[in-house]
């Protein structure tokens, strides 16, 4: 709402200030975020004692959450940007307005469609679903003006009411009113809805025609993120329907037993990428260069702690969530892996954002999914979980390469090559080295208790070293 936050250059410049304390809430709440999965999983799967019925709601959540993840490419992108433009307070909220309106329309039509190519038959939980990643719209939309005024805070909390709340909501209507996938969406539904008439007080949209040109800019760039958005949603998501298809029955839903590996890997680059967007887009020229050699030496060394630790982890949460099914630890090992070529996509994409080019992204993404497909297909076909996880992980630096040659020329000199390519080294011979490791819960709680000594060591070491640099300058 304006009387809360005013539009004016200190709330513009204020996402440009402090980036490694907003990296650290942004993270925090994605980490808070991500607990809600870990939370609800154990619980749901033993309420609904089903495999089938587990993997309609595994597929019902996982619409939800690459839905929104992956939205936040498109029109949220182009609100932060219109933020800095010279007076684009104005139509970055016409372009919310866009947003939340165009969203919902969208969800409403596509569970309406989804419920007549289905003759009603087909699970209500589908259906609850894309209306509530229609009203994710609103919160996204709020999310991207909050992001620009630099309101961290609030961006977590509205983070968290409309994702970990949501959860929680979900698995108390199945304890008070039955276990089934319908059940579970429509208490999730219900706190979807409130986070979105919250995002509305937050963060005031306008209409679309409010600002002259903004309809036709969020329109400009909307329509090649489509597509885009699209593909990259079956980059993170597709497997497990495409295991549904081709794999034995059962297969799929093992798979999404441990896919909070590579959901929640994205999820966390993108709760840092709110602290990254900002930076990138205030800026031009030289100043460009030498922020984006900074953000992609911090963007790498973020890709290999999130593979550190959640390699580290996936024999623990294996045994925690997945009833102790020791053939998908490898799997869940290897998923991480895609936070390498996830960094540099993001990194890249915010150019091509910046500098409106979006129309790269409606070649680029479609063409690294047909890619993906052929590279996943055989696995798929043989159940192979172990090689399905190693071809998203493959596809994912393909992606990550490709925005790289497309985008290189906009910030020439500022990719920090040498950092990047060395922590793509290092996570890979890191993962290898797991797979090494027994899988009994023992050994992952050996791991766990290893990598958090050495983090703790590591943390140490560098605020000793930051201090002494203190104290030297000093002198």
């Amino acid at each position: 709402m304006s009387n809360t936050a005013p539009d004016d250059g200190h709330t513009a410049a204020g996402a440009t200030h402090n980036t490694g304390r907003n990296s650290l809430l942004y993270l925090a709440g994605a980490l808070m975020q991500g607990l809600g999965i870990f939370i609800v999983q154990p619980f749901a799967l033993r309420l609904l004692n089903s495999d089938s019925k587990w993997q309609e709601l595994f597929l019902s959540v996982s619409v939800i959450q690459v839905g929104v993840v992956l939205a936040s490419a498109g029109l949220p992108l182009a609100i932060t940007k219109a933020w800095f433009e010279p007076g684009g307070q104005a139509k970055a909220r016409a372009i919310s307005g866009f947003l939340s309106l165009g969203g919902l329309l969208l969800g409403v039509l596509a569970a309406l469609a989804y419920g007549a190519v289905t003759v009603w038959r087909g699970p209500f939980s589908f259906m609850i679903a894309l209306v509530a990643m229609g009203l994710q719209a609103s919160v996204l939309a709020a999310q991207a003006i909050l992001r620009a005024q630099g309101r961290p805070v609030m961006f977590v909390a509205l983070s968290l009411c409309s994702s970990m709340a949501a959860y929680v909501g979900g698995l108390l209507a199945m304890l008070l009113f039955g276990a089934e996938a319908v059940v579970f969406m429509s208490g999730y539904g219900v706190l979807v809805l409130l986070s979105s008439i919250l995002s509305l007080l937050l963060a005031r949209p306008s209409s679309p025609a409010a600002h002259k040109g903004a309809l036709r800019e969020a329109v400009a760039i909307g329509l090649p993120a489509l597509p885009h958005t699209g593909a990259l949603m079956l980059l993170t998501q597709g497997a497990p329907f495409l295991l549904a298809v081709l794999a034995a029955e059962g297969v799929s839903g093992d798979y999404g037993k441990v896919q909070v590996f590579i959901l929640g890997t994205v999820t966390l680059l993108g709760a840092l990428n709110n602290a990254w967007v900002p930076a990138l887009m205030s800026v031009r020229g030289q100043d460009r260069v030498l922020r984006m050699r900074s953000t992609m030496t911090t963007a790498s060394f973020a890709g290999l702690a999130i593979v550190v630790v959640a390699a580290a982890g996936a024999n623990l949460v294996v045994h925690l969530m997945a009833g102790g099914k020791e053939s998908l630890i490898p799997v869940a090992q290897i998923m991480p892996l895609a936070a390498m070529g996830y960094v540099l996509y993001l990194n890249a994409s915010t150019l091509l954002f910046a500098d409106n080019a979006t129309w790269w992204l409606s070649v680029v993404t479609p063409a690294v999914l047909v890619f993906s497909a052929a590279l996943a297909f055989w696995p798929a076909s043989s159940g192979n979980l172990l090689g399905v996880a190693g071809s998203s992980a493959v596809s994912f630096l393909i992606l990550g390469l490709a925005y790289f040659a497309v985008a290189r020329k906009r910030a020439a000199g500022g990719w920090a090559p040498g950092t990047y390519l060395a922590c793509c080294a290092g996570a890979a011979v890191y993962v290898g080295i797991l797979l090494l490791v027994p899988t009994d819960l023992v050994s992952g709680l050996i791991t766990v208790a290893g990598v958090g000594v050495l983090g703790l060591a590591g943390l140490a070491a560098w605020r000793f070293r930051k201090a002494r640099t203190a104290m030297t300058a000093g002198a």
